[in-house]
């Protein structure tokens, strides 16, 4: 029996040599890798060779040779050498990806209407429902984490794959699970895709001396589309503006610089500062558009007004053409390329290549610029958060607006419905009662760019243009800093 054993393990001794050697005679030789040290951490000749001892191995020994075809490995070896920026913002855009970001630039996609960005720490965030969207009407928020796109993690994607996947043909499903902050399960959300048209630009007269202009992106058309909307204002009598940039999660540079344009005709914009000298750009406005040069002027601001938004902001609020009021904003402060990789592909990668400053020479990554007006909307509480998922889940809202579609039964049956409420162990506080009852009465009023109802930083613009006063400056919670960025000196 031993002798057996023996023989057994002789023979399997004699296999694992034999493979051994073969493996050996189909590689490169582990003495290419090994041969001195690496002078520095950018020493290529030394690097390239351990790539190549990979590349030829798997391209020799892999066991699936469709996973590994030239074309793979590179453009596997190309995405991650982009991701091994640790920047939010560099990544590899495929064919699927490049189109879908030409095409959003443009104003209309089939999608579910999210803003999405990247947060170190937490992942995938809602930067912003897109007004009307499918994932707005839905319930997702602002601040939400989407933790699975059809089941698929979303840990370990760009945002511009998170988009891609999102994308799709009008009327198709996907399913979005959202971790919010307070509740404690995930949240699925099954979503029906629509084509989402971006009307970046949105105005309306408030009162007779006050326009209200709204952009929610900056994209191809906006800078025209906001030139017409303050010549129209202008024509109904408009001599103070409230510009509304809460939400807004940026787009293109140029645009935020033409639009900068309309209200001042001197003095610098923004500089961008970066490796090459050719991403030294001093931008300064010139006479070109010049429709807002001298009227009072308030930016509301929050903490979804990212990018080009704080472009526009900050050179404002430099130049002494505006004060800001809301909150602290997002704070990305970089500047990106897009460059085509391999035009029979249609790839390409974007990658940051300059940090924006403000006139006065704020950048604020990670941080975010500070309004003169410190207004924060009211937040709701971990049990409200807690309630509003239970109550969208429910439908209790839906059919309690039904049965009382006017404001003057609440009196009498909204303490009752309250109660029928905590019987469901469902807490919501009067507040968050009587504003999704308010929003679910006026569901046909959707399309009104404004609701002076529940916006407290609106209402306090509105006050300060009217009357001159100042409103109570309020205290934002600390906010941590999001980029993987060093703090600069």
């Amino acid at each position: 029996m031993m002798k057996n054993k023996e023989r057994l393990l002789w023979i399997f001794l004699l296999i694992f040599v034999v493979a051994i050697s073969f493996f050996n005679f189909k590689s490169p030789s582990l003495a290419m890798a090994q041969q001195g040290n690496a002078q520095s951490d950018n020493d290529f000749y030394y690097y390239s060779r351990l790539f190549q001892k990979v590349f030829a191995t798997l391209q020799q020994n892999f066991v699936d040779t469709n996973n590994v075809t030239t074309k793979k490995l590179m453009y596997g070896a190309i995405k991650g050498m982009l991701e091994a920026t640790e920047d939010p913002f560099t990544f590899l855009l495929d064919e699927e990806l490049n189109t879908a970001l030409n095409t959003e630039m443009s104003g209309k996609y089939g999608g579910v209407g999210l803003s999405i960005s990247k947060n170190a720490d937490k992942g995938l965030m809602v930067v912003s429902p897109i007004e009307d969207g499918p994932g707005e009407k839905a319930g997702i928020l602002s601040g939400d984490i989407i933790t699975e796109i059809d089941g698929k993690s979303t840990k370990d994607m760009s945002v511009d794959n998170a988009a891609n996947i999102m994308r799709g043909k009008e009327g198709s499903k996907v399913t979005l699970t959202i971790v919010r902050e307070g509740v404690a399960e995930p949240i699925k959300y099954p979503l029906t895709r629509a084509i989402i048209e971006i009307k970046s630009v949105k105005y309306k007269m408030v009162d007779n001396n006050i326009g209200y202009i709204r952009i929610t992106t900056f994209g191809d058309e906006t800078a025209r589309d906001l030139e017409n909307a303050l010549i129209d204002l202008k024509k109904q009598g408009m001599k103070k503006l409230i510009l509304d940039l809460r939400n807004n999660p940026g787009g293109r540079l140029d645009t935020a610089i033409n639009i900068v344009e309309e209200f001042l005709t001197e003095g610098k914009i923004v500089y961008t500062r970066g490796r090459s000298r050719n991403e030294n750009q001093d931008y300064y406005a010139s006479k070109k558009g010049d429709e807002w040069l001298e009227g009072d002027t308030l930016v509301l601001v929050n903490q979804y007004s990212a990018s080009a938004s704080e472009i526009l902001s900050g050179a404002l609020q430099d130049s002494g053409r505006a004060k800001l009021l809301g909150e602290t904003t997002f704070g990305k402060f970089s500047v990106q390329y897009v460059l085509p990789l391999d035009a029979r592909d249609n790839t390409s990668f974007k990658f940051t290549v300059a940090h924006y400053y403000t006139p006065n020479g704020r950048r604020l990554h990670g941080k975010g610029l500070t309004p003169d007006f410190v207004v924060v909307e009211p937040k709701l509480s971990s049990t409200d958060i807690t309630a509003l998922t239970e109550l969208r889940k429910g439908g209790q809202i839906s059919a309690y607006a039904k049965k009382y579609p006017n404001e003057s039964s609440d009196a009498t049956a909204l303490p009752a419905f309250k109660e029928e409420l905590r019987k469901q162990n469902i807490m919501a506080s009067d507040y968050l009662l009587e504003r999704l009852i308010y929003n679910e009465r006026n569901l046909d009023n959707y399309k009104e760019i404004y609701d002076l109802r529940y916006d407290k930083q609106l209402k306090a613009a509105i006050e300060y243009l009217q009357t001159g006063k100042e409103p109570p400056q309020d205290k934002e919670e600390p906010r941590e800093n999001w980029s993987n960025e060093k703090e600069e000196n």
